[in-house]
């Protein structure tokens, strides 16, 4: 009797030009293609289209049932306002409710909390559905305790930002005069920061070559660059990984002991090494 009357039905849709869907068994079929909310709305306007197939309201099964069609689809069915119903009754609740859900559907909520939003919001379009209808009263309450009991449930979860990465060791090695050559107490130190990385196992190690201000801006700028390779081929062969290091060159910039130009200085001839985590 009931396919009779489906068939009945979408034959009265087509004549009227209207697109209409009533076939739920077959969108309950369909393999959802969306996240987890689109599969669970899906699920869940399934269950309002049914519903209707039971009270044979074949205009709410088709508006349901269009609506989990798009959701295996993948897409988000725009919640319906409150403005789309004929609402004669209870608008005040109806409206603060819309605000409520729409507020919280355009958060993370429906990322961390599919399945009550899913509720809420299909729940929330049969609550209008049949204030509009408005002769059901068990059935109003009904939809409209199904969305009490799920909006609760629809909240956006904080996320807490992850803790930026810091400096948590750091270590320098200095050079001759125009040199990038390594010296013999500078392996030393580069021995206490392979040994410390294997301790530490920092997530990145920088290595930033730096000169002092005798020469032009150009040249120091490439020695500072063969400085902090220098370094990092020397770390490299200790046992550091050549891929967890990132290499800078700064040239005169960024002395440690400010001088005037052409100023010979030790503490600016270096390659600093600083393990990050």
């Amino acid at each position: 009797m009931k396919m009779k009357l489906i068939t009945a039905a979408a034959a009265v849709a087509l004549l009227a030009g209207c697109a209409a869907d009533f076939d739920t068994k077959e969108v309950a079929a369909i393999a959802p293609k969306g996240e987890a909310f689109t599969q669970a709305l899906q699920k869940h306007y399934i269950e309002r289209a049914e519903f209707e197939v039971g009270e044979t309201d074949w205009r709410s099964v088709s508006f349901f049932n269009t609506r989990a069609r798009m959701a295996a689809e993948g897409k988000v069915p725009a919640l319906q306002q409150p403005a789309d119903r004929n609402l004669k009754a209870n608008a005040e609740e109806i409206g603060a409710s819309y605000t409520k859900l729409a507020a919280a559907l355009s958060t993370n909520a429906p990322a961390k909390n599919p399945d009550a939003c899913a509720l809420a919001q299909t729940w929330f379009e049969h609550w209008l559905e049949q204030q509009e209808e408005g002769h059901q009263p068990k059935d109003i309450a009904e939809a409209r305790t199904g969305f009490m009991n799920a909006m609760p449930k629809c909240q956006p979860v904080a996320v807490v930002a992850a803790a930026a990465p810091k400096i948590v060791k750091t270590f320098a090695v200095y050079f001759d005069t125009s040199k990038a050559a390594i010296r013999a107490e500078a392996n030393r130190v580069l021995a206490e920061v392979a040994k410390a990385q294997a301790e530490i196992k920092p997530a990145n190690v920088f290595l930033s070559g730096h000169t002092d201000t005798v020469g032009n801006a150009k040249a120091n700028q490439a020695l500072s660059a063969k400085r902090a390779a220098a370094v990092g081929d020397a770390l490299a062969k200790l046992g550091v990984k050549s891929s967890m290091l990132d290499v800078k060159a700064h040239g005169e910039d960024h002395l440690a002991v400010a001088t005037a130009d052409n100023t010979k200085e030790a503490k600016n001839r270096r390659v600093e090494i600083h393990f990050e985590k």
